[in-house]
């Protein structure tokens, strides 16, 4: 009785299996032929490469850096005097009266303060600066590939970024790169 068990189980189960496969098979050619029916055209973009090669983010790169340059220094000039002051109230601590004492470690705190409330500010601004930057680059992006694709008719433009696998001639790079340069 056992073995009439299993032997039907298995006679069941390969011919579930078998109709199952023929069903996953059906369904794999049937999104073939709808997607090939729809004439989907796709287009692929290497953002990053775009990026590298845009000389608008070379010459955004070069105004933060003008922009930012003399208040970094000043940032990194700071640094270094709170670090002196630091260290000479190290040195100094044990021989000062307790008056002294307490004014040179009042002093170093609102210095601490002073110097990490210009660090925050420093860093906003830096930020803001570089997003509003890169919101200019990448409208104008923006822009071109919708202009390529709008003449290609394409579809859809997928990033290189999230595809595996793209056939060369969908690769709209080029042509976004030469009509950054313009």
């Amino acid at each position: 009785m056992k073995k009439f068990l299993i032997t039907v189980s298995m006679v069941v189960l390969l011919a579930f299996g078998t109709s199952a496969c023929k069903f996953a098979t059906d369904a794999d050619k049937d999104k073939a032929n709808l997607s090939n029916k729809a004439g989907l055209n796709i287009g692929v973009l290497d953002l990053n490469k775009v990026m590298m090669d845009s000389q608008q983010l070379a010459a955004a790169k070069t105004k933060l850096k003008n922009d930012f340059d003399k208040r970094e220094k000043d940032m990194i000039a700071a640094q270094k005097a709170f670090q002196a002051d630091i260290e000479k109230f190290s040195k100094n601590s044990p021989t000062m009266k307790d008056a002294d004492k307490k004014a040179a470690q009042d002093k170093i705190v609102a210095e601490q303060k002073k110097l990490q409330e210009d660090q925050t500010k420093f860093q906003n601004d830096l930020s803001a600066a570089q997003g509003a930057a890169m919101k200019d680059i990448v409208k104008k992006i923006e822009g071109i590939v919708n202009g390529i694709a709008a003449d290609k008719k394409f579809d859809l433009v997928l990033a290189k970024a999230g595809t595996a696998f793209n056939k060369p001639e969908l690769e709209i790079t080029t042509d976004v790169i030469n009509q950054m340069k313009k």
